[in-house]
């Protein structure tokens, strides 16, 4: 009777083997929109950072980069939301799974991210550095509110 329980190993380990594949396949599905808005906020962090520290004055201001920087910023503003996959916060993310729990709430913060980046682009235009200034401020306590509610902290890549 050794071949039953060969045929019962054979079956568990196959079965795990199936199951273990579909576990795998179901996260790697998501490596592609958490890849993407890694890449769409690594540019945002990019061009932000130029126009703030225009703003501020640490670097000079150049009307010409500060549109250029403000005019990505935004484009960058309506692609964000993309990379936000119905559970694409499992994986290697920060994502919060609050995001996907409660999405109109997050959309509304996305929207409000958007409406900062257009004005931040007209501000640009006009090269006014107080206008910057508070255009900025704006964009970054827009950030900081959706990142505290929905970005984990303290996790290592």
């Amino acid at each position: 009777m050794p071949k039953p329980k060969i045929f019962v190993k054979s079956f568990i380990a196959s079965t795990i083997l199936v199951f273990s594949a579909a576990a795998w396949s179901e996260v790697a599905r998501y490596e592609e929109p958490i890849r993407y808005r890694r890449a769409v906020m690594t540019m945002v962090k990019r061009h932000y950072e130029q126009v703030s520290a225009m703003a501020k004055g640490k670097i000079p201001m150049n009307r010409d980069e500060l549109n250029r920087h403000a005019g990505y910023l935004e484009m960058l503003s309506r692609a964000s939301i993309d990379g936000f996959v119905a559970g694409s916060h499992e994986g290697d993310t920060k994502a919060k799974p609050e995001i996907w729990q409660d999405w109109p709430r997050f959309r509304a913060q996305v929207e409000k991210f958007q409406a900062d980046a257009t004005r931040l682009k007209e501000v640009a235009k006009t090269g006014n550095p107080e206008a910057l200034k508070t255009a900025v401020a704006d964009m970054t306590r827009t950030c900081k509110n959706c990142h505290d509610d929905y970005k984990q902290s303290g996790l290592e890549r």
